[in-house]
């Protein structure tokens, strides 16, 4: 069995074992979603690494997903996942003209394709970045639009913890734009029309609709989206166990079912009430921290015992280098045991970006790498911190 049919049976196959069980597992509601028109995209938000799986329930139809390129460096796995699904690869921090042609190819042969819009799982529970060359995509592929939201997904497993949180999941078809209907859209419109029809945001949603989310040890490794203490300010002190976090200063909140944060016995208010609160205040930290004169050669943040590797596409990783990170206004750097430096300068990086919970991903002209931490530790600090630099350098 061959290519196109071998894909079909397998998904068919995993669809009549997985529906049931998977349902139940997330309390997850969906819409049976039909589509008349072949082939045709469907865009849905991203909240967790688990969409890909659980999007499949609603459609009967098989769909190749476009997908980040580390899920083809993982040995075994990889070459399962090619065998039954064969992703469509994309390397995260880069544009490429290739993954296009891929998607352009598969259409041409009447498959269907999944695209999750943002590229990247929410760290705060709302829809992220949408880059707006989206539309120019669904205007030249001329085939329907199918746009998808899920809500719930992100507080039952959020990017950021170890445990499923179970609460209420629900998966629903916001619309169908027919070939017809693209041809009469600007790209500017449908790019538009996207935004409109997969925002979320999980706080909003459980303000409206409150839902007890239930799962073992459930704040911990927040410290990998929760970087800055609201107490003393501090970059990277806060720590997690079970369902409190807390800084070596001595404050602490507690992470409770409703998602939202309380001080332990009740003795006053926590200074933010949801994650998605925090990651905005702390992100104003952090440009109060670019903004002040504190020298090149004095590093912002740093980590120890880091793993640097240089990366090929579907390919494999290399160890480069292993040692303490640190940033610095205008560099990035890994210190070895010995001494040595590796420095990435940050005008030389093009793009920064995240892998699952805590690996840093960025690209300069020619390669690309990823740094690994075997411990919890924030890559949303590092990403914040260097894009926030280089806005600052553009004089924005």
């Amino acid at each position: 069995m061959r290519g196109k049919k071998r894909h079909e049976f397998i998904w068919n196959l995993a669809w009549h074992i997985c529906h049931r069980p998977l349902a139940r597992k997330y309390n997850f509601d969906y819409d049976n979603i039909e589509v008349k028109y072949s082939p045709y995209i469907v865009i849905a938000n991203h909240l967790t690494n688990m969409d890909p799986l659980i999007i499949g329930l609603s459609f009967r139809k098989i769909m190749y997903f476009v997908a980040s390129d580390h899920l083809l460096r993982m040995g075994l796995t990889s070459k399962l996942l090619e065998f039954a699904m064969a992703p469509i690869a994309r390397v995260k921090t880069t544009r490429e003209t290739q993954t296009v042609i891929s998607i352009f190819r598969r259409l041409k042969e009447k498959c269907n394709i999944c695209i999750f819009a943002e590229g990247s799982t929410s760290f705060d529970g709302v829809t992220g970045e949408v880059q707006p060359s989206i539309g120019k995509l669904i205007k030249r592929a001329g085939v329907a639009l199918v746009t998808y939201k899920f809500t719930g997904s992100y507080l039952t497993f959020p990017r950021w913890a170890r445990f499923i949180h179970r609460g209420k999941m629900e998966g629903r078809l916001v619309q169908i734009y027919s070939p017809e209907k693209i041809a009469s859209m600007t790209e500017e419109e449908i790019y538009k029309a996207i935004l409109k029809d997969i925002y979320s945001d999980a706080y909003e949603e459980q303000e409206k609709n409150p839902v007890i989310f239930k799962g073992k040890k459930p704040a911990e490794c927040l410290e990998t989206v929760l970087y800055c203490c609201p107490k003393c300010k501090q970059f990277g002190t806060l720590k997690s166990h079970d369902d409190l976090l807390f800084c070596t200063c001595g404050f602490k909140v507690r992470y409770d079912e409703y998602c939202y944060f309380e001080i332990p016995g009740g003795e006053g208010e926590p200074p933010f009430k949801n994650v998605r609160d925090w990651v905005k205040w702390e992100r104003d930290e952090v440009r109060s921290l670019i903004a002040k004169d504190t020298g090149e050669d004095v590093p912002l943040t740093a980590d120890e015992n880091q793993y640097l590797y240089e990366i090929k596409k579907a390919s494999h990783n290399t160890l480069t280098a292993k040692g303490k990170l640190r940033l610095y206004k205008d560099r990035l750097s890994v210190i070895t045991e010995k001494g040595q430096r590796v420095d990435f300068p940050l005008k030389e990086i093009i793009e920064i970006g995240i892998i699952t919970m805590q690996t840093i991903i960025f690209s300069t002209e020619h390669k690309v790498f990823e740094i690994h931490s075997k411990y919890p530790r924030s890559a949303l600090k590092y990403m914040d911190m260097i894009n926030t630099i280089k806005t600052y350098k553009k004089g924005e």
